[in-house]
């Protein structure tokens, strides 16, 4: 089943992307802006535009900023800090959402995501299924169930009796969970044109200090 990942050039390939750009739309007034948000905007230990950007959504935002923080706390999210990162890297990369891969790259580099994986992120789902590529069962499975859901919604039953051969089902529903998650904020960003962050100076130490159970 071919995917978009097969059509998208890779953020490795991407030198000049027209989605880094400014968004047309300013971010949240945080002087202003319901204590509910402001409370969610301190909430990480460093700004992310992005993060700004969805604070005009005030009743929603609070409640996907907690989905968010699940994502990053080891103590909550059920499957391992590597599947995160592939599920995100793919997701980005496959919805050409820059500034998305762009944010989580480095978080990956920190965790020291090994540079093969990272460089094929934008392979085929030909090549997922063939074998091709430095992933694990594992991972080629989470990459099948990734790319079917983003080309066509849903998931061939043949991919979930796979993926739960290796896969519990607790993992599977978080991990497509995880997946409809980034690809909302992905298109947020396409839409909006998000700006990229500034560098964070200290980040592998905010990292650290935030999940230190997944060193």
């Amino acid at each position: 089943m071919p995917t978009h990942a097969q059509e998208k050039e890779t953020p490795n390939k991407v030198s000049n992307d027209l989605l880094r750009k400014t968004h047309p739309s300013s971010d949240v007034d945080v002087e202003t802006t319901p204590a509910a948000i402001q409370d969610k905007l301190k909430e990480p230990p460093f700004r992310r535009t992005i993060f700004h950007l969805l604070g005009h959504s005030p009743g929603l935002f609070p409640h996907l900023m907690g989905v968010i923080g699940g994502c990053f706390d080891g103590k909550t999210r059920k499957i391992p800090l590597y599947d995160w990162h592939l599920i995100v890297l793919r997701t980005t990369t496959t919805m050409g959402a820059m500034y998305a891969y762009d944010v989580k790259i480095r978080v990956t580099e920190i965790h020291e995501m090994p540079r093969a994986k990272i460089d094929a992120m934008g392979c085929s789902a030909e090549d997922v299924r063939n074998g091709t590529g430095p992933w694990t069962e594992r991972d080629r499975l989470i990459l099948r169930v990734v790319d079917e859901q983003l080309a066509d919604y849903t998931n061939d039953p043949q991919t979930i009796k796979d993926a739960l051969r290796v896969l519990s089902v607790e993992d599977l529903v978080e991990i497509l969970m995880i997946m409809g998650t980034y690809a909302l904020i992905a298109r947020v960003i396409r839409a909006l044109e998000a700006n990229n962050d500034a560098e964070i100076p200290g980040l592998k130490d905010m990292l650290d200090e935030a999940a230190p159970s997944e060193k």
